[in-house]
């Protein structure tokens, strides 16, 4: 699922990691105004935040790297 952020699509399917190097993952929740919930990943037990909440406590959020499968690799080589 994607959400936009001030203009700035957020892939929600995908770990984030805000501008000041923490990682936060979505909740599959939200708010009750609908907007989704995040929750720190390095830090068992705080409660999950709105998007909006980490975005402006800790930076712009950019998606994790994700490494590149034999799946990904395959389609590539027949897609040839």
């Amino acid at each position: 699922m994607t959400t936009d952020l001030d203009g700035t699509p957020v892939d929600l399917d995908r770990a984030q990691q805000a501008g000041d190097g923490t990682r936060w993952l979505w909740t599959f929740d939200h708010t009750d105004a609908g907007e989704p919930l995040m929750l720190r990943l390095d830090a068992e037990g705080q409660p999950a935040l709105p998007l909006s909440v980490v975005y402006r406590d800790h930076g712009p959020l950019t998606p994790v790297p994700q490494p590149t499968t034999a799946a990904m690799y395959r389609q590539v080589l027949e897609a040839v």
